[in-house]
């Protein structure tokens, strides 16, 4: 059956975390993995460096892992922070990871620097993993129905398992199983199905209590109990519609 993880930091960086290809591939070797959704880590992108130049370069480091790997299929997101950087080349990426903690910086979603970031990722059709507080996570979806949006850890961070009943009618908002309980995944999956569940772990190469590797992530899932359908759609089947629209720029790019 086949695995993508859709939750996966990537860095070169010593002075901040550091997890390269290598890692990456190692960790989902043992999970049985074909492949994963990577981005910067937040600590290359504003926690321990806040610099515009180094944001990029933590960004482009991204593409070229996933160029790099001949193992597995990476799918490349864009870590946007607060200064909404547009790159030239944002299409090159699958998506964006969109990330704080409600102690930190905050977003300007009024910055018309937001609204031109966001015009292009919807002609894009760019899906969002999202990890804000629970009162920007609704804004955000309310404001910008054309976009599907990933929250990761079944809601852990966005306000709590039990606050993410607002987007159960919402088609487009997916849930991740990043570090979260068997509970929460399974309470979920009763409210919205097999269809909006994404497996990911959140590796981050240390040993922290918080990070589950993949097999470990994985070993939730395959606990539940769901029949093959209903795992081929978590394990990989469900990322992969949302990243159609990427495989497409990339296959009319070869054949320009």
């Amino acid at each position: 059956m086949r695995i993508i993880d859709t939750h996966i930091h990537i860095g070169k960086n010593p002075r901040t975390k550091y997890y390269d290809l290598g890692d990456l591939e190692r960790d989902l070797s043992e999970a049985g993995a074909h492949g994963a959704v990577i981005f910067a880590f937040p600590e290359d992108i504003y926690r321990k460096i806040d610099s515009p130049d180094y944001r990029l370069e933590a960004n482009k480091y991204i593409l070229e892992v996933a160029e790099k790997s001949k193992k597995l299929c990476l799918y490349p997101f864009y870590f946007v922070w607060n200064d909404y950087i547009l790159p030239e080349d944002l299409g090159r990426y699958a998506g964006i990871k969109w990330h704080r903690h409600t102690d930190e910086p905050r977003y300007d979603y009024k910055d018309p620097r937001s609204s031109a970031f966001l015009r292009r990722v919807k002609e894009l059709k760019m899906p969002v993993l999202m990890e804000e507080g629970f009162a920007e996570t609704f804004a955000f979806i309310e404001q910008n129905p054309e976009l599907d949006v990933i929250i990761p850890h079944m809601g852990k961070l966005n306000g709590g398992y039990r606050s993410m009943e607002a987007f159960f009618s919402n088609p487009r908002v997916y849930f991740d199983t990043s570090t979260a309980e068997p509970s929460a995944i399974r309470w979920i999956l009763q409210h919205v199905g097999p269809k909006r569940i994404i497996f990911a772990s959140d590796v981050s190469g240390t040993r922290e209590p918080f990070f589950n590797f993949p097999k470990v992530e994985l070993r939730k899932i395959m606990g539940l109990g769901l029949d093959e359908k209903a795992l081929e759609k978590i394990l990989s089947g469900n990322i992969e519609r949302l990243m159609e629209p990427w495989l497409k720029r990339l296959h009319k790019k070869e054949n320009e």
